[in-house]
């Protein structure tokens, strides 16, 4: 998905060649050869205005700077959190506490700062509830475009969602009691969802020559046993929602409140559906668990829905009753499920799960499987074993076998932004807030993550050897817009796609030589006839044949050679070689 945001801002081309070799196994092959996403534009969309900050501001890496994107989005939900808590008339003090809940006690706090489309999925779609909540007592018909909008928007992202469209056409424009339809509202609020239902298709048709064709494999499909996935998703010891964020057990108190007060039952309604709806969906999935990632990630967009439900809980143990000691004993139950909900999420932003499935690769011969049905090789416990300074995943901690080095600027000033939060957070359950506080709050946090850009822009975990660096600062130097750059190895891939501000088309290859195959071959050509020239990136760091490096010596005719540090080499070869 980020290599769909470099392609289309760059050269207004779709294709994630970047990592041809890898991505062209997960996804369908494209009738012209090329490698393209399989997932909806909507990430990329929504990534595109950090990604052209990044490449036009130099002051970050690019995917430093777009990652961002998720916790502005994540942010934003929250916010939604607390003004639906306040249209659906809980107090400023209930409001606060759910925000706070879904922002540092669920999996969203995770998944703010992974590139996965589940930020955009929950924002876009509990942006489109909010707007109905908020409009369903007026006739304004720009409300219903918004919210056709976002709804569109969560289409775009995530095609399935497309299955939610009737539940939010009953939610916002159907009365069954008496039955009425406002037919306006809802002719407003469908445009937009058809317009972007339409442009999914019109991307899938650019990417793969038909509408229909996702990019999906055949093999992919809703298969696995629907109680499988279901108890895994809710409470397997790897993945289940409700282990992870245990707090949750307010819900079935939740769901009676909400019943029993008539106006919240549409509400209701819609919640239980829409989370029976995701259950089922992606229950039945072939790949339910979601890879490599951190809880129940499928289940990501349900959770601003679900946090909405524990208010009654909330507002109970905040008001006095007469069972003091009942009470106080609830009180402490939910408190210290709401903190060991908070600490296995401060766990998942600790430390990468990257990092932590390399340590089950070497504890099982299943360990996709094993890390899921096994307590003992669950996250929430593994994360904690391995919880050091060398596997923490934080900008401003730079950690090696032998030192430790911390940015106490960046430290201290986001304590200092948090302290500010806090206050103001305190002056607006007390009713004292003035708007200048946000204002003030939201311009704090942009020159922040601004500043913060400039001294992380070094990270060496984004970084590569001396050599690789060369040859990005040969090509900015020399490349012409319209050559091509083949890479010999895509593991280095991720330094370019930080740090490579060229508009250069270029191709991540497996240096594994049975991966050098007659279409990757054929693709190599077809791209070498429509480019002047070839720069060809490759290293001497295995010894091990190396067909791609054969054939371009064997077809292609050198007209300059660099050679780097590290056994780097970046040779030029003309175009319409063979």
């Amino acid at each position: 998905m980020f290599a769909v945001t470099e392609s289309f801002v760059k050269r207004g081309d779709l294709t994630t060649d970047q990592m041809f070799t890898l991505f062209g196994t997960k996804s369908a092959p494209a009738p012209d050869g090329e490698v393209y996403s399989k997932y909806g534009y909507g990430t990329a969309l929504f990534a595109a205005p950090l990604y052209i900050l990044a490449l036009y501001v130099p002051f970050g890496g690019l995917m430093q700077v777009t990652v961002l994107a998720c916790a502005v989005a994540v942010a934003i939900t929250g916010a939604l959190v607390y003004l639906a808590a306040q249209r659906l008339n809980f107090s400023t003090i209930v409001s606060a506490m759910l925000a706070l809940l879904f922002g540092l006690a669920t999996p969203a706090w995770v998944y703010a700062k992974e590139f996965w489309s589940e930020s955009f999925a929950l924002v876009t779609l509990f942006g489109a509830f909010y707007v109905l909540l908020a409009s369903r007592h007026s006739r304004q018909t720009r409300a219903a475009v918004l919210a056709g909008i976002l709804l569109g928007l969560a289409i775009a992202v995530r095609t399935t969602n497309v299955l939610l469209l009737p539940l939010y056409a009953a939610y916002g424009f159907i009365q069954f009691r008496p039955f009425q339809i406002r037919g306006r509202a809802l002719l407003a609020f469908l445009i937009p969802v058809v317009i972007f239902s339409l442009s999914v298709l019109f991307y899938n048709a650019l990417r793969f020559g038909n509408p229909l064709t996702t990019g999906y494999r055949a093999d992919e499909d809703f298969s696995n046993p629907i109680l499988l996935g279901a108890y895994g998703l809710l409470f397997s010891p790897g993945r289940g929602l409700f282990v992870y964020a245990p707090f949750l057990v307010a819900l079935p108190f939740g769901v009676w409140q909400f019943w029993k007060r008539t106006g919240l039952r549409r509400e209701l309604v819609l919640i239980v559906l829409f989370f029976l709806l995701n259950l089922i969906l992606f229950s039945t999935w072939y790949y339910w668990w979601g890879g490599t990632s951190w809880a129940a990630r499928f289940l990501v967009p349900t959770l601003p829905f679900l946090v909405l439900l524990c208010a009654p809980l909330i507002g109970l143990l905040l008001t006095p009753n007469q069972n003091r000691s009942g009470q106080t004993a609830l009180t402490i139950i939910f408190a210290l499920l709401v903190i060991i909900s908070v600490l296995n999420e401060l766990a998942g932003v600790s430390i990468n799960s990257l990092t932590y499935r390399l340590r089950t690769v070497s504890l099982s011969p299943n360990p996709d499987w094993d890390a899921i049905f096994n307590p003992a090789l669950s996250p929430l416990i593994g994360y904690w074993q391995i919880f050091k300074s060398s596997n923490l995943d934080f900008a401003w901690v730079r950690a090696s076998l032998d030192t430790v080095q911390l940015d106490w600027i960046v430290i201290l000033l986001t304590l200092g932004f948090i302290a500010f939060c806090a206050w103001g957070l305190i002056q607006a359950v007390c009713a004292r807030a003035k708007r200048g506080l946000l204002w003030g709050a939201l311009i704090l946090v942009a020159a922040l993550s601004l500043f913060s850009m400039t001294r992380y822009i070094d990270d060496p975990r984004l970084a590569d050897n001396e050599g690789y660096q060369s040859v990005l600062q040969t090509l900015a130097q020399n490349a012409h817009g319209d050559d091509l750059f083949v890479l010999n190895d895509d593991a280095h891939a991720r330094y370019f796609l930080n740090a490579n501000r060229t508009a250069l088309k270029w191709y991540g290859l497996s240096r594994d030589p049975s991966r050098w195959d007659a279409a990757t071959q054929a693709v190599i050509e077809k791209q070498i006839e429509q480019h002047p020239r070839i720069w060809f990136a490759y290293d001497d760091a295995v010894n091990a044949p190396n067909p791609m490096r054969d054939w371009f010596e064997a077809n292609g005719a050198a007209e300059q050679r660099f050679d780097f540090d590290d056994g780097v080499h970046l040779v030029v070869y003309g175009g319409g070689t063979r």
